[in-house]
């Protein structure tokens, strides 16, 4: 009998690849930023009244905590914590003790990612009636934290408060910009103060989100600081103001 040698190489590098993906090599980890937390449990329906212990490997630099919730059912909470520039693979593991004997250990890989670094530009002082020009805001770090094989496209949304960066919306609300490019380069829109009163007005980001979705068991990684928009704009420094300043009358000439 014949055998052909390319099709049979192809045949084998084909089992190769199903055998890789039905045991979860090529699966994606879960991703989550610094400072989200996390809640993870083992399958109550199983082994119903073993003892789990958990444990996990923290990356290099990494500064991630948990709290265990006790009992087999209880919730193990963990915070991530990345106060560096790259990603930080940690590695969540727990098994299982029943009647004298234990299980596999489980490992459970998160791939943790630094706070943006968003800069807006140069503060502005306008006249009243002035117009806020578009503005480009540029997340400095995409390299690190965006694009396929990271935190994907980001959906960005921003205001202008009156007095603070808590202040009152002078907008009507937030303005949800387009995902970000894959340079993470984003234009800001004009705004029109003509409605403003001389004061100081602060272009804060009110929520900054992954566009990555729920996968698998795998939950989205949603907004940085967990999608409170008070704690993105404390999370995210705003480093840009706008002033507004009365308009000046222009004199007429007199003669004399």
């Amino acid at each position: 009998m014949k055998i052909n040698l390319q099709t049979t190489i192809k045949t084998i590098i084909l089992f190769i690849v199903i055998a890789l993906f039905s045991n979860g090599v090529i699966a994606q980890n879960q991703k989550a930023w610094n400072g989200n937390s996390g809640g993870f449990r083992i399958d109550t329906t199983i082994n119903s009244s073993s003892q789990v212990t958990w444990s996990f490997t923290l990356g290099s630099g990494s500064t991630t905590s948990k709290v265990d919730g006790g009992g087999r059912g209880g919730l193990t909470t963990v915070t991530w914590g990345n106060t560096t520039s790259a990603m930080i693979r940690d590695t969540i593991k727990a098994y299982e003790t029943l009647n004298g004997c234990s299980s596999s250990l489980v490992n459970k890989p998160v791939d943790v990612y630094p706070k943006p670094v968003v800069s807006i530009g140069t503060n502005d002082t306008l006249c009243i009636g002035a117009t806020l020009s578009s503005k480009t805001l540029t997340v400095t770090n995409f390299s690190a934290i965006g694009g396929s094989s990271n935190l994907g496209e980001f959906i960005i949304t921003v205001d202008v408060r009156s007095g603070s960066t808590t202040g009152a919306s002078i907008i009507g609300g937030p303005i949800t910009l387009p995902s970000a490019t894959s340079s993470g380069v984003i234009s800001v829109p004009s705004i029109p103060t003509g409605s403003l009163t001389a004061g100081t007005y602060y272009l804060v980001i009110t929520n900054f989100a992954s566009n990555v979705t729920a996968s698998s068991n795998n939950p989205a990684p949603g907004s940085y600081a967990s999608g409170n928009s008070a704690a993105t704009v404390a999370a995210i420094p705003t480093n840009y103001i706008i002033y507004i300043r009365p308009a000046i009358t222009t004199p007429a000439i007199q003669a004399y």
